[in-house]
Parts: structure tokens; C-alpha cells; sequence
């Protein structure tokens, strides 16, 4: 039989899904994994397990999260002609607030999903509102509320609203970031040959290591390796991440006659390795794939809030 790539699509979104619903029983982020699960159960056509995946997230949600259960419940009854139900879970969400900006923005995007830009205008007044309580407050781009400021901006010039003081402050922060922007391209033109390289190893080469030489990384998990990384990388203006291979570091080490085991080996194989241009600049863009090489965003993997 004639396997489609996209068959093997819907495979590998499967393959996900289950991942990720077996690291919400571990993981400590349960509703963040569950969401994000569904969104690979919706992407292999899977809706009944979608919607279990979702149900479960909603269930679990105590509001402390990244991503928000309870909305993106409410989002997938809503997109799938459930409204009454829809409507009762965002009504509840309305009563009761939330500290989860993703909230308002998952409830925005399912009204524009169903073409009623009013309610999802509503939606991030709302949550920006919330999150933004005065127009002198000092805000910076990431910040709690920014993101809505931009969306809801972006939805007032579709519905040719004319421009208002959270528009105006949007403004703001975006000449902001210009400026911070700047600043950091200047920072690493200058700091370019003191870059840091912070060596990781993908999953198989760090299970393989774990086999061979217990001994680099004593009981630490890959996840535990992961956020090792990203805090290392968090520790300096500009880093480079160096993909860990143990045959190449091997072969290095016999170059430099040291040990491989050694952390110096390991330091100087990563710096060596960026010397040579085959590393990457971190951190990628919010949207970008994350370094780590999973194929999600950054922004929904290893730049994710508190993953580090």
C-alpha cells in the first residue's frame, strides 16, 4: 500500500497528540499539554478525540496556566455549531475572569472564527481591560496584556474603527521594541566572537548517551536537559545553540587529546563548533520553530512561560 505524505502527516500529528496526553499525566502542565494535544487531534481529523482532549483540559484548568482549557473548550463547541453550549461556557468564563490572557484571545478568535467580529472585539476589550488597567502604565512587548493590545488594534482597523488611546499606546510599545531591537543587533555585532554556545543534545543522542555514558548527565531526563539549556541561553545577549553529536565530539576530544567525558570537552567542542558557523542564533521568534527541534513554536515549547 502507497503511503501519502499525507497520510504520514496525519500520522505524525497522531504520534503528538499521544505524546502530549501522555506527558499531562507527569509533566506538572497538564491543561497546557492537553490543548495542545487537541490541536494535533483536530489536525489529523480526529474531532472526537479533540474534543475529549479539550474536555479533559477544561476539567483540569485551575487558571494558573499558559493556555486556557476552559476557552478552548468553549472555542471548539462554538466553531462546531454547539453555540447554546458554547455561549454558556463563555458566559461563566465572562462571570468569573480569568488570569489567562490566552483566554480572551482564544474567545476572540472563535467569534471571528464565526464571522461575528463584534463579540470578538468584545472580548479583548475585555481581556485588555483586565490586563491593562490604565493607558500610563509602563509596558513592554511579552508583557501580560500586549499581545491582546495587538490583536485587538489589528481587528479595530479590519472593522475601520478609527484609532484610540490603547491604539496609541500600542504604538508606543511597538517603537519600544524598534528601539530594544536595535539595541540587542548592536549588543551582538560587538559581542560576536565572545558568543556563548550552549551545547544540546536532541532525544536521540541524549537516550543514546544515557546507555553509553550515564556518567555526562546522572540522572537527568531529556526534559530536564531542555530546560538546563534554555536557562543557560537565557544567561547571555547573545548565545548559540551547538546540536550535540556524540561522534563528533568523540573525535574532537582524540583531537585535543582530553577526555571526552570531561565538561571542558563538552565546553570547548560547543564553542569550537559556533567558531565554525555551525551553530544557531538563539532565541528564535516567538512563532519560529523552537531550537529544541520539536517543531512547535518557541513560544509553545521551550519559550514558553515557566518552562525554564
Amino acid at each position: 500500500m502507497t503511503v501519502t505524505s499525507t497520510d504520514a502527516q496525519r500520522r505524525l500529528h497522531v504520534e503528538y497528540a499521544e505524546a502530549l496526553e501522555a506527558d499531562a499525566e507527569t509533566s506538572g502542565e497538564q491543561c497546557n499539554d492537553l490543548v495542545e494535544a487537541a490541536d494535533y487531534w483536530h489536525f489529523a481529523g480526529e474531532h472526537e478525540r479533540e474534543e475529549r482532549a479539550l474536555l479533559a483540559a477544561a476539567e483540569v484548568d485551575d487558571d494558573n496556566n499558559v493556555l486556557n482549557g476552559a476557552a478552548a473548550y468553549a472555542k471548539f463547541l462554538l466553531t462546531h455549531g454547539r453555540r447554546a453550549e458554547a455561549e454558556e461556557r463563555f458566559a461563566q468564563l465572562l462571570r468569573e475572569g480569568s488570569n489567562c490572557e490566552w483566554a480572551y484571545a482564544t474567545a476572540s478568535i472563535a467569534y471571528q472564527l464565526v464571522d461575528a467580529p463584534q463579540e470578538a472585539l468584545r472580548w479583548l476589550n475585555v481581556g485588555v481591560n483586565r490586563f491593562i488597567p490604565s493607558l500610563d502604565v509602563e509596558l513592554e512587548k511579552g508583557d501580560a496584556g500586549s499581545e491582546l493590545l495587538r490583536q485587538r488594534s489589528l481587528l479595530r482597523r479590519e472593522l475601520g474603527l478609527p484609532k484610540d488611546g490603547f491604539d496609541d499606546l500600542l504604538d508606543r510599545l511597538t517603537d519600544h521594541g524598534r528601539q530594544i531591537g536595535e539595541q540587542i543587533r548592536e549588543i551582538r555585532r560587538h559581542d560576536e566572537t565572545e558568543r556563548l554556545a550552549v551545547l544540546y543534545w536532541p532525544p536521540e543522542e541524549f537516550a543514546e548517551l544515557q546507555r553509553g555514558r550515564p556518567t555526562w548527565y546522572p540522572g537527568t531526563t531529556h526534559l530536564e536537559h531542555r530546560r538546563e539549556v534554555q536557562r543557560a541561553l537565557r544567561q547571555h545577549p547573545a548565545p548559540a545553540v551547538v546540536i550535540g553529536s556524540i561522534g563528533a565530539l568523540v573525535d574532537f576530544a582524540a583531537s585535543r587529546g582530553i577526555p571526552p567525558g570531561e565538561r571542558s570537552a563538552r565546553e570547548e567542542f560547543a564553542a569550537e563548533t559556533a567558531r565554525r558557523g555551525l551553530a544557531s542564533a538563539w532565541p528564535p521568534g516567538r512563532n519560529d520553530a523552537c531550537w529544541c527541534g520539536s517543531d512547535r513554536k518557541y513560544k509553545k515549547c521551550c519559550g514558553a512561560p515557566g518552562f525554564a
